[in-house]
């Protein structure tokens, strides 16, 4: 299934310019994020990769609109960031179901919530709970769900108002070992069909270049950008990506650049 961009190539094509993120605190201001620059092709895959309180998810906030930076340009289609948009998906680290609500109605919440037409997001809702292998459980609840169903619940969620931008803050970090891979894999088919731009936040070296196109390793607070790697890998990706030479080598390469940071984590 690949989404509308409602006429505009470049929907999903973010561009940030030398942002600026300072929080006022106790003892004064605290920067969190300092000169960022980073761009996110239409339909590209982009993991950002740091150490814990690098300013990854306030990276995400500023994107979505829920935060607004202190310096510095946001933009996404061309057209500047200055709130909450209905063309931005974000998929958190925790599902965050309604428990009183079934699957198909959790997913359907971003529908209501924008006024969208019932019918069409029903028709779409449907359509990503089957491509997340979900369909059977359109009517179950919530605690009903393994963790890893749940979260592929998040994912379609954060798809059924056809965003233009993907953002997915740690999306695997609260499952098992197995379950990680095993959705890594999903979202990598799941990315192909949709096409959708992706800003994927993540701790994982291996993750995120088994995913992206592009890694940006932001370093520790205030986060700047320390590398853009290219992973020239190529697609689709699988387990004997994984055993490849290469492969080893970029998550090598991470892992000395945090290594001489003494920040890997």
């Amino acid at each position: 299934m690949r989404d509308r961009t409602d006429g505009n190539l470049e929907a999903g094509r973010l561009e940030i310019s030398d942002l600026v993120v300072t929080y006022t605190t106790s003892r004064g201001p605290l920067t969190a994020l300092d000169r960022v620059e980073l761009t996110v092709g239409q339909g590209e895959f982009v993991a950002v990769l740091g150490p814990s309180g690098c300013g990854k998810s306030t990276l995400l906030r500023i994107v979505s609109g829920l935060l607004a930076p202190s310096a510095g340009t946001v933009a996404l289609g061309g057209q500047p960031v200055a709130g909450p948009r209905g063309d931005v998906g974000i998929v958190f680290q925790q599902a965050t179901l309604l428990p009183w609500k079934t699957v198909l109605d959790n997913v359907l919440v971003p529908i209501r919530t924008l006024g969208r037409p019932l019918k069409e997001g029903r028709e779409r809702a449907l359509a990503l709970l089957d491509m997340v292998g979900l369909s059977k459980f359109a009517k179950h609840y919530p605690n009903e769900l393994s963790g890893g169903m749940q979260q592929r619940v998040g994912i379609a969620r954060g798809l059924v108002h056809d965003p233009s931008l993907l953002l997915m803050d740690e999306p695997f970090g609260a499952l098992d070992a197995m379950t990680r891979e095993r959705m890594t894999f999903e979202l990598q088919d799941l990315w192909s069909k949709t096409g959708k731009s992706v800003l994927f936040i993540t701790h994982s070296i291996p993750e995120a270049v088994f995913l992206a196109k592009r890694v940006v390793v932001l370093s520790p607070r205030p986060g700047k950008v320390l590398e853009i790697l290219d992973v020239d890998l190529p697609r689709p990706r699988n387990l004997e990506t994984m055993a490849l030479p290469a492969f080893a080598a970029y998550c090598n390469h991470l892992r000395a650049l945090f290594g001489s940071l003494s920040t890997l984590d």
